[in-house]
Parts: structure tokens; sequence; C-alpha cells
């Protein structure tokens, strides 16, 4: 059994509906002049006037019957001008259709007699006109314009027409040869006045003598009517070779002529000279009554009686309104819409040395003057204390989602940070008048509707350890740093995704680490430096920049932006130490003080520790800062001896002890009797004594009377036996000389060191789990957060969460359902005096946030920021008049009084505000303004011009106080006024309430929902229900479509472009903030058991590739740019000024767009025309001969201009290439 898929299904039942747009609600019934009580003008009554004339017997002098009185009221030329007048050209053309429909008609095969009806009814109809036209013509007086101007369309356009009228006509007279047996038509008037006068038969045109003027004669060779139609009887067309065609039915012979363009192009033409014929007669005939002075003096005072009745009847015919209006008013005592005030956003500032003011309530601001000349005012909405405070920085983070980025691959996750919001980089280039907005939380480039770039600098995120531990100064130094996490971590290695800075006198040092990945529940950090590379020292702000906020050495581990690789902070963002461990291994520490009996030694070069000559008690005194603040694990001395000692050799070999200075005192021999020749000391017994763990960053020193720690000391044990060798060299000198003396008694050697360094190991735990106080208190080693604009240090008892994060957190660090795009925006606050109330006016480009991403509830988060920590807002606290960055407003914000303005975190010295997105970053429109000290004002009505209201005052406005007050330095309107909005006229009152009557405020069939969306929201051009129906659209193919959802309506919604700034104007979108207001309003009126879904609709993309041959002599760049550009207007004409509006559902077939290409005058001929019909599904890839709209919620668009494949044809190119084919080779 296939599987059902529940999320989509359609009902082939469905009510096929096009919606309702705001044009359609104007009922033509509740126009005042629909039912007129008169709605006979001037023309009508001469025309009745002339016919109740013939019933009228008119007596002359002689009292006798002198005939009628139709003579004196049908002899004027303005009752011939008046019967044309009155003709209803739609009525005839109406006629004209439904002949040539039954003609047309399958059904109608078999109805012989009523073929041959109605297309004799169409031949009588055309005769009946000329010969009325005819007749118009020859009885108008010559100095009449419309006399010539109808004399030459007979000549130029009719005569042709009649001419091949009166053939067709005979040829279907004459048609008596089967099959079909018989005539094609049978001779009929036609079944309707044409020019008030009598029918005409054609055959009445074709008899001797002159039915028609002489201007209906097409022939230069007839002079004549006897010889104009004695030469159409040499023209005759025969049935199997004319326009009826050769059919073997008399249907398919009638059907042939109805349908061929020589016959039905006839009709056309009399169609067009009889409406242009009727509309130049209503001219002529006021003109008449205003011009022309020839009348005869008893038609005179009649036409000025109608004239003058006119009065009368324009007031007779107010009685529809009036009733209309007493229903309304009186009855059911209903009244228009009064005027709504314009609304206005101020800024206020105020003198130097006033901290706050109150603006109260009312204060009224002069706003120029009105149309009367009269002082405008507006008045203060509400109270609002002003102070000092103001925007001084904005700032952004970012973290992309899933949507492609060109040219990229591993972007879902990425983050990124501004250091300069509003921006045109991030950066600080400057925004263009072209585009002065910047999104809060990001800056998306697209093209072609696809995101091209993320014009923002990617985040710099990591963490940091600061610890006296890495004062490394030389040698081969290692650096571990093994993170004990609370929780699982990790997989994988992760050294190509980090980099290391260490802090030396020239700056960060850079170094990739050796490793990086878990160790059992340890995530481990190795990194080593070479002798070569310098010294790790304590940071520097003005060195190092940051915001460390310490004087010890610091290493960075930060995050890798690597285009070719995920980043990583979606891998560790959750990652939770328990406590840190640095160890550090150092080989060769030479910087050492080193001194002996006889004073400081130079250890640079080749020297004697214990002197030239060594004694018992001989000391060496070795001292080395950086080893002795650290907790050694290990530590050894390293001799490089260029002269070991010798001792006489009757004396017991050299040693020495080890002493430790402790607290100013020496402990001693804590080492002893080590032999003064080894390479190499390891410190064992005693190790930490002298040992201070304390940060210490003072030069190293020799030892002096006020060392106290952090030296130790080389005491000889024994000496080299010099006393017994000076003994045996006298005795060997008294010795007398023998021929062969003996050899003298070698003397004891000193030692000589060519260098003496130091290799130790030590280690340090950071707690990181812990809210002990007291230890924290005694913290020598510090963790920090690397943040995008700052660090921060990390505790436990520095956080409110009690946990301690390996990499910085967001609003976005929690979710768990995959890659989530989220953002903050920091805006940085000068001037704040907690706790004070800060207004901020947040300034917004309507519409632009993305509508087809749903608005989350609570969707933005208001913090600021305290100790480096941010801390939420009350909900007493804030009050968003945004609705949620949605639209222009005041949010205003209750800065409680531990908001501090010294942190790290961010730029020191200002007070910080978040405002930040977990989720659908794109649900919130672009900025143009964040300013302090907002205030929002209104107009208020002292008389003024009533337009005044909805007048739109322009920026630079509303800007003076009514009364000066020396507290406020200036006032300012950065925007112009919004929401004003004039009494409801008339029409626009009857329309509501004759809608109010029917849907009665509630929302029960498709009727009310659309009636009421649009009087309530009259930036929604057209609207659209759906009854049972589930629509909830998703990112590409995914979503709920469901035309079999009880239970569910939909209303799908096309915004006024007038009211909208669309971010695509091919397809117009609805504003996000705008659905919302649709929904909640919707909500109130509709049941409480319907699921509403207000949406946007469904937009399917139309796309063609074709190959095209331009006409000689036109550039080819300029003008396939302008096909291009004249398709997609074509297919997309709402997006252009003066274009139609969008429709649901619609089709677009393809020979339609071949003639419109055809048809350019730049295009000589097109080949390989395809059209494709893109879905959220993806691309199309069949060739389609029609493309219609897959759902009742689609509305199909053209592609951007760019999408459009077109190629250009070169023939003579082509014809070169066809010559060497490959395929003819053979």
């Amino acid at each position: 059994m296939p599987q059902i898929d529940c999320t989509h299904n359609t009902d082939p039942l469905k009510l096929v509906r096009e919606g309702l747009s705001q044009a359609q609600r104007q009922l033509a019934a509740l126009a005042p002049e629909f039912a007129p009580v008169d709605q006979h003008g001037p023309a009508h009554r001469m025309i009745f006037a002339r016919a109740y004339s013939a019933y009228l017997r008119f007596f002359n002098e002689k009292n006798l019957d002198a005939g009628d009185w139709q003579p004196f009221f049908s002899s004027d030329v303005s009752v011939q001008l008046a019967v044309a007048s009155v003709q209803d050209v739609g009525y005839y053309k109406a006629n004209i259709k439904a002949n040539f429909d039954f003609l047309d008609k399958l059904d109608n095969d078999a109805d012989l007699a009523g073929l041959r009806l109605n297309l004799g009814q169409l031949f009588g109809s055309a005769a009946t006109l000329a010969a009325q036209l005819d007749q118009l013509a020859l009885g108008l007086p010559h100095e009449l314009p419309l006399q010539a101007q109808l004399q030459n369309l007979i000549r130029r356009q009719l005569a042709p027409a009649l001419k091949s009228l009166l053939l067709y006509h005979r040829d279907g007279l004459l048609a008596a040869s089967p099959p079909p047996a018989g005539p094609y038509l049978t001779e009929a008037a036609p079944s309707f006045d044409i020019l008030g006068a009598a029918h005409t038969l054609p055959q009445a045109l074709q008899t001797p003598g002159r039915p028609l003027s002489l201007d209906w004669i097409a022939d230069d060779a007839a002079t004549t009517w006897p010889q104009y139609l004695a030469n159409l009887d040499n023209l005759l067309l025969y049935p199997d070779t004319g326009v009826y065609g050769s059919g073997s039915t008399l249907f398919s012979r009638v059907n042939h002529i109805a349908t061929h363009n020589l016959f039905t192009s006839i009709f056309e033409r009399f169609l067009k000279v009889y409406a242009r014929t009727v509309g130049a007669a209503a001219e002529a005939l006021e003109a008449s009554f205003t011009a022309r002075d020839t009348h005869e003096p008893h038609y005179g005072l009649f036409l000025a009686f109608l004239r003058l009745y006119e009065r009368v009847r324009a007031e007779s015919n107010t009685l529809t309104a009036r009733h209309l209006d007493f229903y309304y008013r009186e009855v059911l005592r209903l009244r228009e819409k009064g005027a709504q005030p314009a609304h206005a956003h101020l800024l206020g500032e105020l003198a130097k040395a006033v901290p706050d003011h109150l603006m109260a309530e009312g204060t009224l601001i002069k706003a120029g003057k009105d149309a009367k000349g009269k002082d405008a005012f507006f008045a203060l909405s509400r109270d609002t204390v002003l102070n000092q405070a103001s925007v001084a920085a904005m700032q952004t983070v970012y973290r992309h989602d899933a949507e492609p980025v060109a040219g990229g691959g591993h972007d879902a996750g990425r983050l990124y940070a501004s250091p300069v919001a509003n921006s045109l980089d991030g950066l600080g280039a400057p925004l263009t008048p072209e585009l002065p907005s910047w999104h809060p939380f990001h800056n998306k480039i697209f093209a072609n509707g696809a995101l091209a770039q993320i014009r923002m600098p990617t985040a710099t995120l990591g963490f940091a350890v600061a610890s006296h531990y890495l004062l490394l100064a030389e040698g081969e130094r290692s650096i571990d740093l093994r993170l004990t996490l609370a929780g699982p971590g990790p997989a994988g290695e992760l050294k190509a995704d980090a980099l290391c800075l260490l802090s030396t006198a020239a700056g960060w040092l850079e170094k990739a680490p050796d490793g990086w990945h878990m160790d059992g529940g340890v995530l481990h950090l190795s990194l080593h430096l070479g002798g070569a590379e310098p010294a790790i020292v304590a940071y520097q702000e003005k060195i190092h920049g940051a915001r460390f906020g310490v004087q010890l050495p610091v290493l960075q581990v930060l995050l890798r932006q690597r285009p070719d690789a995920d980043y990583p902070y979606a891998r560790l963002q959750d990652v939770v130490l328990r406590q840190c461990e640095l160890t550090v291994d150092v080989s060769g520490v030479k910087t050492l003080s080193v001194s002996n009996d006889f004073g400081p030694v130079d250890t640079s070069k080749p020297f004697q520790p214990f002197g030239a000559l060594p004694a018992v008690g001989s000391k060496l005194l070795i001292g080395a800062r950086e080893v002795f603040q650290k907790r050694l694990d290990s530590a050894t001395l390293q001799f490089d001896w260029q002269t070991k000692a010798v001792a006489y050799t009757t004396s017991p070999a050299p040693t020495f002890d080890v002493d430790y200075l402790v607290a100013g005192q020496w402990q001693l021999a804590l080492m002893a009797g080590i032999s003064l020749g080894v390479d190499s000391l390891p410190l064992t017994a005693g190790l930490n004594l002298t040992v201070r763990e304390a940060p210490d960053l003072s030069p190293p020193e020799f030892y002096g009377n006020e060392s106290r720690q952090g030296y130790l000391r080389l005491r000889m044990g024994t000496d080299l036996g010099l006393a017994l060798y000076q003994a045996a060299l006298l005795a060997y000198l008294r010795l007398p000389p023998t021929p062969t003396p003996g050899p003298a008694p070698a003397p004891p050697v000193a030692p000589v060191m060519a260098a003496l360094s130091m290799d130790y190991t030590a280690s340090q735990t950071i707690a990181l789990d812990s809210t002990d106080a007291a230890a924290f208190e005694q913290r020598q080693a510090r963790f920090f957060h690397v943040a995008p604009f700052g660090q921060a240090e990390q505790h436990p008892l520095l956080n409110g969460a009690h946990k301690t994060w390996l990499l910085p957190q967001f609003v976005f660090h929690s979710l768990d359902s995959g890659i989530e795009s989220g953002g903050e925006f920091y805006v940085g606050v000068a001037g704040l005096k907690p706790p004070q109330n800060l207004a901020l006016l947040m300034e917004v480009v309507a519409g632009t946030a993305d509508p087809q991403t749903p608005k989350p509830p609570q969707h933005v988060l208001w913090s600021y920021l305290r100790r480096n920590e941010w801390v939420a807002f009350a909900s007493n606290e804030v009050g968003d008049g945004t609705a949620g960055l949605l639209a222009s407003g005041i949010v205003t914000l209750s800065v409680p009084r531990d908001a501090n303005a010294d942190n790290t975190l961010l730029a020191p010295g200002m007070h910080w505000i978040r405002v930040a997105v977990a989720t659908k970053v794109d649900a919130v429109c672009r900025l143009l303004m964040v300013a302090a000290q907002a205030m929002e004002a209104q107009f208020t009505d002292q008389g003024n011009d009533p337009a005044f209201a909805a007048t739109v005052l322009p920026a630079g406005s509303v800007t003076k106080l009514a009364a000066p007050d020396a507290a406020v330095k200036q006032l300012s309107q950065p925007f112009a006024s919004f929401g004003g909005r004039g009494a409801e006229a008339s029409g626009d009152f009857h329309t509501r309430v004759s809608e109010r009557l029917r849907h009665k405020d509630r929302a029960i069939a498709l009727w009310d929902y659309e009636h009421l969306v649009l009087e309530a929201f009259p930036q929604i051009y057209k609207v659209k229900c759906l009854n049972h129906t589930q629509y909830e659209p998703a990112p590409g193919p995914g979503g709920i479509y469901r035309e079999l959802a009880p239970g569910h309506v939909t209303v799908v919604t096309v915004p006024n472009q007038q009211f909208q700034n669309l971010r695509d104007p091919l397809r117009p979108y609805t504003s996000l903030d705008l659905l919302l207001q649709v929904e909640a309003f919707l909500r109130q009126r509709s049941g409480c058991f319907v699921q509403l879904h207000v949406r946007n609709p469904k937009f399917e993309e139309v796309r063609l590739d074709f190959k095209v041959r331009l006409r000689d002599g036109f550039d080819e760049t300029f003008y396939v740019k302008q096909l291009r550009e004249e398709i997609t207007r074509f297919l997309s004409p709402w997006a252009f000024p003066g274009g139609a509006a969008p429709s649901f559902g619609g089709k677009v077939y393809k020979s339609v767009l071949i003639n419109f290409v055809e048809e350019r005058p730049y295009v000589d001929y097109v080949s390989d025309f395809k059209l494709f019909h893109d879905t959220d599904a993806g691309p199309g890839t069949l060739d389609l001969a029609m493309v219609s709209g897959s759902l009742a919620v689609s509305i199909l668009v053209s592609v951007p201009a760019a999408r459009h494949a077109i190629e250009v044809l070169h023939p003579l190119a082509q014809a070169g290439a066809a010559e060497h084919c490959p395929c003819e080779a053979s």
C-alpha cells in the first residue's frame, strides 16, 4: 500500500476563486448614480419628444388638421445627434457576439435553421448599421465636423468592408450544390434596433437604384451603384474556395466563415466606427447646445427648457443618496470614522548642566501652519524624563544557519561580528543613500534571490588563561593545558581548529598547538616553544590591546575561522569545565641570578663557581625568579663544565651540599655530599621550600641581605686538598736534586663552568567549579572567555549559573534542534546614571523583515550588562513599542542600579544593552536609527484644517516647543510623521456600513474574512480566504499544505505596494508585522475552534530558456538585457509602475510568450524556446507548453531577469560551423 503524506493533500472539488481586492469592494449599487430617479438626459427627451409629436395633431391657422407635430421636433440637427449619442454600443456588440457564439458552438451542428438564421442576422446587423450610418452622414449639415469625419470613415474603412460583406452574402445565398444542400443563410433582420431606425436587409443593398450614397463604392472603375453591383457580380466567390471552406456539412461551412478572420474583421471595423461615431455625436450634441445659433426659435426654446430641467433632474437624483444616508445615519445611527491624528517621533537634548528633566504629557510642540494659515501643534503622548544618556556604539554578533552561501560549503554555524553594526561592511564603511539602513543582526548580500555573501568580519572566539606560570623567558618550553570537563566533550582532533596567542614584549605570538583532543574526561591542549622564540611576558594593555585587566602572562586559545572546514563553536559551545590544570616544562633556563663569595658572577662566559681557591664552605648562590615563583613538580640544575674539579691525590673527592633560602633563613644540607663533578643535579629534597608561589614580575636580583625566598646555595662540603698539596710541594722542593728526580706533586684543579642552566616542570590547577569565596579571593591564575569585542574572567562566583563554560555563551547556546541562526545586537550608551529610564527610538524600514519567517513568541530578548554578565530585564522594566523590531517605535528600559559601565566584555565607559534573538534573525526589520531620549507626540486639533491630520510632515517640522524651556537645548524630528488619516469619505462610509450589516463584525464565511481584512487594513490590496485549508510553509519543499483540513482557515494576503517596502518586488510579500496584526484582528472575530493561518502566497517562478536572432544593427549586450527585463515585466507586471495586480492561480502559455518575444522590434526570430516551472522543490527540468499555479495559494512570478537564459544566434558563424560538421566526414 503506498505511503500517504498527511502533510499534503488537495481537494479536487474545491471552489476556485480569485479572492477579493480593494477595488472589488466598491459596490456599484451603493453609488448614488446607480439607480437614479430620472436617468434620462436631454438627448433621451429630444428623442421622446420626436416620437411623441407623431401622436399630436397639428391644426393650422384655419383650424384644419394639417398632420402631426413631428416636423417641429425632428428636423433640427440636434435630434439626429441625440439619436446617435444615446446608442448602446455594448448592447450591439453583445448581440453580435451572441450570433458568433451560436455559430461556433459544436452542439448546434444539427440546428440548420438556427445556423442559417444567426448567420443571416450577422449580415443583417452590418447592413442595417451601414444604412443608418449613411443616413446620418447625409442628414448632417456640411458645416458640422462630424459629417466630414463620418464620410471619411465610410470611404476608408467601411466601404471595403461592405464590399466583402456583399460578396460573402451572395455566395451564401447562391450555395446550392450538395454537400450541403441549400443556402448557408436566411435573410434576416437583426433582433435589436440600431441607431433607432428600421432594419435594412443585405439584399436591399444589392438592388438597382441608389440604396447608399456614392461614398460606399469601393471600386475605382464604378461611378454608379448599378455599375458597382455589376462589377461585384464578376467577383463572385465560390463556396469550395472562399471563406465558407470546403466542409461536408452546413455547420462546417458556417463555422468556417464565422471563425475566419476576413469575415470577423468586417464586424470589428463596423464596431469601431460605430463606437467612434456615438462618442463624436455626444460631443457634437453638447456643442449644439452652447455653440450653435441656427436652431429654429421654437426648438431653441425647447432646448433651453431641457437644459434648465437638468437642474431639477440632478436634484431629484439625489433621492437615492439621501435615502441611503437617512437609513445609515438616522435609523442605524452610524457615522463616518473620524480623522486619526498624525504621530511623530522626537529626540530631546538637555542642556549640559541639567542631569534630567521631565517632559510632561500634553507639552505642545509647534508643527508649522495648516492650509488655513493657522498654527498647528503636536502634543507629547506621555510623560518622559529626559537625561544625558546617548547611544555611542552599536555592535553585532551573528551565527549563520544552514542557508548556503555562494562559493562556500562550510558556513553553517559560523559566527560573525561587526564592531560597527551601522555600517556598510561591519567595520565602519559609511552607509550609502541607496542603502541607508542596516540589519541589527547580520549583513547578508543577495544576488538573484540567492545569498551571495555575508559582509561581516568573522568573529574571534575562544578562551584564555592568565598565570605567572606562563612566565617563560627562554629555553625549550612546553605548555600543557588539561581542561577537566563536567560532561561529555567533543570527539576527534581539534588542533587544526585552534590558534594559540601568547603575550610577548612585541605583542601576541601566534602558535599552532601540537595537539588538542579529548583524553578521557579531559580536553588536552599541548603547545611547544623553541629556544629561538621570544620570551613570554606579562600582558600589557597598551602593547597587546584587549582588556584582560591583569599583569600576568596570557595564553589565548582562539577558534580558527577556516573557510574549508566547519566552524567548531557548535561542537564546543556546551562544554562545561570543572578545573583547568596548567603545566609548563622548560629546559635551559639560563637567566639566573648567580653569585659566589666574591660577588655576582657573569654566567654568559666561563666562570669559577667557587672562586679560584675553593675551600670548605665556599658558596655558589643561584636565584631563578621565573622558577621559584611556581610550585615545582621537578627541577634540575644543568652544569656545563669547562674544567671539572680535580682534588689533590690524597684528598677525598670534592663534594657540595645544597641549601634553600626559606623565609630569610638557610635550610642547610637538605641535599648533601653531592659530587662536584656531576653534569646535572635534580633538586628533590625540599624542592618547593624556597618557592614563593605568587606572581613576581620584578627583574631578577642577586642574593642580598633582604632576600627572603627564591634562592638555593651550593656549599662546598670538602675542599680540593690545597693544604696537603702545598705541604707536599714544600717537601718536594726540599729534596736534594738527584740525577733523576721524581715528578713534582700535581696541584688540585679548581672547577670552571662554561654555562649553568636550569630545567623545571611546574603545574597549577585553577578550580572552576568551586564556590569558595576565600579561595576565589586568593586566586593566582584566571580563566577568561575571549568574546568578539572583549574578554571576561569566568568563575562560578562571577556568574549566576554557577557554571564555567569553555567558550563565551550567546542566546543560542542551549538550542539542541540543530544549527539555528541567532544574533545579538549591542547598544552602548554613554552618559547613563542608573537607576534611570532609557527611551530608545528604534526606527525601522517597515516591511523588511522576511515575511516567510514565522515570528516566534517572545522573540526579542532585552538584557543589560552587569559585571560582564548579561542580565535580562524584568517584564515590567521593558516597554517595547516596536512589536519585536517589526515597526518603528520607542523602547523604554528601566535600567537598574546594578548595571555598571566598567565591563571588559565590551568597551568600558558605557552601559551596554543587548537586543538578542535566539532564532529567526530574519524576522526583524532593518534599522535606520537607534537613538536615546526619544518621545512620541501626536497632532492635537485646535480648530485646524481637517486635512491637516492626514498630512505627512517631513522630518524637521516638529522641533520647537510652544513654551520655551531653558532645560531643553533642542528637539529634533529625524523622520516624517506617520499614522495620520483623514476623515472617512462618504463612499468608503457606505461600503463599510454595507459590509458591516452583512458580516456583523464576525468572521464566519469566506466573504466575512476577506471584507473584514480589507476594511481594517488598507495596506492589503488583495486577500483570499480558503476554508478547511491548512497552510504552514517552510523553507524548501517542506511545510504543510492540506486542502482537506477541517477546522483550519487560511487567509492569504497580497500587499498594496504603495504602502510597502518590498524586499523583492517580483514577490510581493506582506510584511511580517502586518501578517501578525491581521491574525490578531481575525482571532478576535472568529470562532474559538477555528485554527487560523494568515500567510503570504506561495510564489512559483516561471523561467525561460531560448535562442534569439536579433535584427541587424541592434547592440547585442544592450538588447539581450532589455529583452530579459521586458520578459520579467510581462510575467510580473506588478513589480513595475503602472503594472497589473498579482493573480492567484493563473496560467502562462508558451505560445503567448513566444508571440510576445517575436513582437519585440529588435527580434528577428526565436528558436528552441523552453518554458520551465520552478517551485520550492527545485528548478524545473521539463519543457512545458503551459504553466499554472500548483496550489490555490500560488501566484506565478518571473524569475529575476538575469536568470532567463537567452542565447543570441549568429547565422554566419553557424553556417561556417555546419560546413565542417564531423558527421559529414564519412
